[in-house]
């Protein structure tokens, strides 16, 4: 078994602030002739500790994703249960990081906490006689960037806030189900989205943004909400892939949140909905090649 290098904690969203430990992670792994490993959990801790529900900023599969992405060499993610909630400090740091892993040091970010009670910290790791490296916050309009602050401004639409702190845009990924295809029938046919359902999403209204569908990047107009203007009263992620009309039926998609536009609106006629969304797609096309 290889040393390693651990990263710990949750990691949601794989934003600035936890890139940052993974370069640190790196450099430390290079110096100490080891591997990354990261070790995170699933569920979010907080659905097990205080029952409440977390929307997560990405699923499990693309955390694992954007880990290796931006320097892990392994991911591991540990079930996050009532054994692993119980488990010590002093437990945790012999039966995973030392057991599993053949820990030489552990990166984690300023003020992270671990084992029953959230008791444990970088001095517990110190104690067990493995170099530990804490990571101050990385910092963004005055504040810390964290996962919490993040999906906050997903669900205000400040999506464009939300990628600055992600160094990246925030995306939606999901295979493309069949929807009423009254878009195509308004000459807008639109890819309708299915998203796990701990899935944070922005809030409901029209976005700029991207799609990338079957290994090709399209722009895209978004609208995530109900269908006002026909009744609708269930909660939709549609787009429309400006310049195509590829069948997606099936497909897995990936749609990019690049900015929000306005918001959903209930029209009279279906000629004023078309008229509408001919302006959307040509802003969209005006802000995302910079023209706007």
């Amino acid at each position: 078994m290889s040393k390693s290098v651990v990263v710990l904690g949750v990691l949601d969203g794989v934003h600035l602030g936890h890139q940052l430990l993974l370069t640190t992670a790196a450099d430390l792994a290079a110096e100490l002739d080891a591997k990354v490993v990261v070790v995170s959990f699933d569920p979010h801790p907080s659905t097990v500790i205080q029952k409440s529900e977390v929307e997560l900023i990405c699923s499990v599969t693309e955390r694992k994703e954007l880990l290796i992405q931006y320097g892990a060499d392994r991911v591991e993610v540990l079930d996050f249960d009532q054994s692993r909630m119980q488990q010590t400090p002093q437990e945790f740091i012999s039966e995973v990081l030392i057991a599993n892993w053949q820990t030489v040091a552990v990166v984690v970010g300023e003020g992270y906490r671990f084992g029953y009670k959230a008791q444990g910290t970088a001095l517990d790791i110190a104690a067990a006689g493995i170099r530990n490296i804490v990571v101050a916050h990385k910092e963004f309009a005055g504040g810390r960037i964290s996962s919490s602050r993040i999906r906050q401004a997903i669900k205000n639409g400040e999506v464009s806030e939300a990628a600055l702190m992600l160094g990246r845009p925030f995306t939606l990924t999901g295979p493309v189900v069949v929807g009423d295809q009254r878009g195509r029938l308004l000459g807008y046919p639109t890819a309708n989205l299915q998203v796990d359902v701990n899935q944070v999403l922005p809030k409901a209204g029209v976005y700029a943004g991207y799609a990338l569908a079957k290994s090709q990047m399209f722009q895209a107009a978004i609208s995530v909400g109900a269908n006002l203007t026909f009744g609708g009263e269930e909660m939709r992620i549609e787009a429309h892939l400006i310049g195509t009309s590829l069948d997606l039926y099936g497909e897995k998609i990936t749609i990019s949140f690049v900015e929000y536009l306005r918001s959903m609106h209930h029209f009279d006629s279906q000629k004023e909905l078309i008229e509408q969304m001919d302006q959307d797609v040509v802003r969209v096309g005006k802000l995302l090649t910079g023209s706007l």
